[in-house]
């Protein structure tokens, strides 16, 4: 491909886009169970039109030629903050969880070098379901990533964690839930362990922020997990995961405007003057903050909680049907509305394909034991029926079919 000598039409172009969409995976159709958080065409709209009207701007002005990106940002931290127990956070939004991992990775890393000066070789314990977002700012920043083991439940085992801690230790992480299996670490004991060695507890909150607040509304028994707990010090919570934002938009919050300090990069070297950012990120679209903003007032609460009733409801259905499936189970107990399933009579790998020929897209986790991930969005609760049909039917197929073996080798070559 080279540049083409003279510029195509419009309406070209987007036929071609539109051509090169045709294999893309059907996401508004309900059939991906990954990747896509998506709602309904207005939803989309809703972040077009606000995303468009933004797509000149530039957060690296929002103090000074973009005001009003200054305020949709604080409009979108201060209510984000109050959903997760402490409406004093600051924080800013970033260009989704990795950015905001390293950001709240930063903020334990600064603050252990200002207390203690002497620090060499600094450490971060996480449990193995952590997100790989921080095996990045483990390597960006130099510090040894200490995984451990999960208890029995698929849950962080915080006894294996307080272990590993010490004078080098510089962040604990949990997970609000972890990705793979929609459980929710113990972060009432992390909080107390963060606070009885004076460590940086960084709360990944990507999938749950904009979830469990919504949850614990509606009677479910959600644990304590945000700023309510003292420990706590950061919280990454993405938007573009239950809040339903678009892709590529996260938050990184602290507990103080003293942590939000450490974090920021002050940088004054250069030759045009000083140049100072609160996240990675120069430039930073204004149209991801407007879209951010808008998305969340489009649905407000009340939309939040109709959507929350729609996804708990179509995620018990497809436990239950799990359930009901030969040698099929969940692992561990899901909080919310994402979750892992596997087979201790057919494999699961290979119903995983029999899905895929029946046009389902489905993510496969390969840590034992191995299994079928499900992310459970409103797109997806009008599809809960057929998806369950096709799963018994793929499950019967596998236990039948001596083809199983080749769909997995076929499945891992790729």
């Amino acid at each position: 491909m080279k540049l083409p000598r003279s510029g195509m039409s419009r309406k070209d172009i987007m036929a071609r886009l539109r051509k090169a969409m045709t294999h893309d995976a059907p996401w508004d159709k309900g059939k991906t169970f990954f990747l896509v958080y998506g709602v309904d065409e207005e939803h989309v709209e809703v972040m077009r039109e606000a995303h468009s009207l933004y797509i000149q701007t530039n957060g690296l002005g929002a103090g000074t030629m973009f005001p009003s990106i200054a305020q949709l940002e604080a409009d979108v931290v201060g209510i984000a903050a109050d959903l997760l127990g402490r409406p004093q956070a600051v924080g800013n939004i970033t260009s989704g969880g990795t950015e905001s991992i390293l950001m709240g990775i930063r903020a334990a890393l600064e603050r252990a070098r200002a207390e203690k000066p002497k620090l060499n070789a600094p450490e971060m314990v996480v449990p193995i379901s952590a997100h790989p977002a921080f095996q990045k700012a483990a390597q960006i920043y130099g510090i040894k990533e200490i995984r451990v083991p999960l208890a029995k439940d698929y849950v962080a085992d915080v006894k294996a964690m307080a272990q590993a801690v010490n004078d080098r230790t510089v962040a604990l992480v949990g997970s609000v839930p972890n990705y793979p299996f929609g459980t929710i670490d113990p972060m009432a004991e992390l909080s107390d362990l963060a606070l009885a060695r004076k460590v940086h507890l960084h709360a990944d909150c990507a999938v749950g922020a904009f979830a469990l607040p919504f949850l614990r509304r509606l009677g479910e028994a959600i644990p304590p997990f945000d700023f309510s707990l003292p420990g706590v010090s950061t919280i990454s919570a993405d938007i573009h995961k239950y809040g339903f934002g678009e892709r590529g938009t996260s938050l990184i919050l602290y507990r103080n405007s003293a942590l939000q300090e450490r974090a920021k990069f002050v940088l004054d070297a250069w030759s045009a003057g000083p140049y100072r950012t609160p996240t990675i990120a120069g430039s930073r679209p204004g149209a991801i903050i407007a879209s951010a903003w808008a998305i969340l007032h489009h649905f407000g609460e009340e939309g939040y909680l109709r959507m929350t009733r729609d996804m708990l409801a179509a995620t018990r259905a497809l436990q239950a049907g799990i359930g009901r499936i030969p040698g099929f189970h969940v692992l561990g107990k899901p909080a919310m509305y994402l979750l892992g399933f596997t087979s201790d009579q057919s494999d699961i790998w290979a119903v995983g394909e029999a899905m895929a020929e029946r046009g389902w897209h489905i993510h496969r986790q390969a840590t034992e034991p191995r299994s079928l991930h499900l992310v459970i969005t409103p797109i997806h609760v009008p599809v809960v029926a057929e998806f369950l049909t096709d799963l018994e039917a793929a499950a019967r197929e596998v236990r039948k079919d001596d083809r199983g073996a080749r769909r997995v080798s076929n499945y891992a070559a790729h």
